[in-house]
């Protein structure tokens, strides 16, 4: 009877610990779902770094618009650019409404928000994670950057050209990514008459995605017709003081390639909006 005991007493220890090994897993598997919860509920976006460097900003090629002239030198700082646009999941989570046309999937980029949402969304965004925001509004619709905050914002037309062109990684190509049109954007000949899914072209040199096509990507500068005004701006240019038009870089899923190059540009006034034109958050590295 005692050695019966003892077996019993072991096998109850036994079960007793298989029984505690049990909770422990579905502990950690709640805690694992929690986290995850946490994660998506913090909404951290996915950003690059960009080793900052000098390059030649504007057209090296033969095929070009006259806005794209005269080539000059630029260096800028580091900083973050993100990899990829701002979908019309994010924008929802964040804002509440999708004012995208094209809103079936929430992998497509946002489209259809002027530059006046596009500020606003980085405001709201680095208030979200508890950063400082960039932009403050003024009268009449003026916006002021705070160069030194740590928040979100637009890139510069500078930074983001500089990064379309694979920062100290280029390889010199016609479009972000390549030379093959086809191979790193959706545009008029291959996208169908819609954007599509970001991420679902070839990335750069700096692994980002659509600097080629699918929307066009709102930019902090205002736009002039010629950098004639630009080229002494050497060190981190944030482009003229005054204008009526801000800039938007990359071309669209309605366009044609030439206007799909790192190097061109486009003005458009900040209030307008369009169902090819988007955006792509920015940081400062420091």
């Amino acid at each position: 009877m005692k050695t019966i005991k003892q077996e019993g007493s072991r096998v109850l220890s036994v079960k007793r610990i298989e029984r505690r090994m049990i909770n422990k897993v579905i502990l950690l598997f709640v805690l694992f779902d929690f986290v995850l919860l946490f994660a998506a509920q913090a909404g951290g976006v996915e950003m690059t770094f960009v080793q900052g460097g000098t390059f030649k900003m504007g057209n090296q090629f033969d095929d070009m618009f006259e806005d794209e002239l005269p080539v000059h030198d630029v260096t800028l700082s580091d900083f973050y650019i993100g990899t990829y646009e701002v979908t019309c999941g994010e924008w929802r989570t964040l804002m509440g409404v999708d004012p995208s046309e094209f809103n079936g999937n929430p992998n497509n980029p946002v489209e259809n928000v002027s530059w006046f949402d596009a500020i606003k969304y980085c405001n709201k965004l680095s208030e979200k994670e508890g950063l400082t925001p960039c932009y403050t509004f003024g009268r009449n619709n003026s916006v002021t950057w705070n160069q030194n905050a740590n928040g979100y914002r637009l890139p510069s037309e500078a930074e983001w050209e500089y990064a379309a062109k694979g920062g100290r990684l280029t390889k010199n190509y016609v479009y972000s990514g390549g030379s093959s049109v086809c191979e790193v954007a959706w545009y008029k000949d291959n996208c169908g008459g819609y954007p599509h899914v970001t991420g679902t072209k070839l990335a750069n040199e700096l692994g980002i995605y659509d600097m080629a096509g699918n929307v066009w990507e709102w930019c902090w500068d205002w736009y002039s017709s010629s950098y004639e005004h630009l080229k002494d701006q050497h060190q981190n240019p944030s482009g003229v003081e005054h204008g009526t038009e801000r800039c938007r870089r990359g071309g669209g899923w309605h366009i044609i390639s030439k206007s799909c190059r790192s190097s061109n540009r486009l003005g458009t006034p900040p209030e307008m909006a369009f169902n090819y034109v988007g955006f792509r958050v920015a940081r400062n590295a420091k």
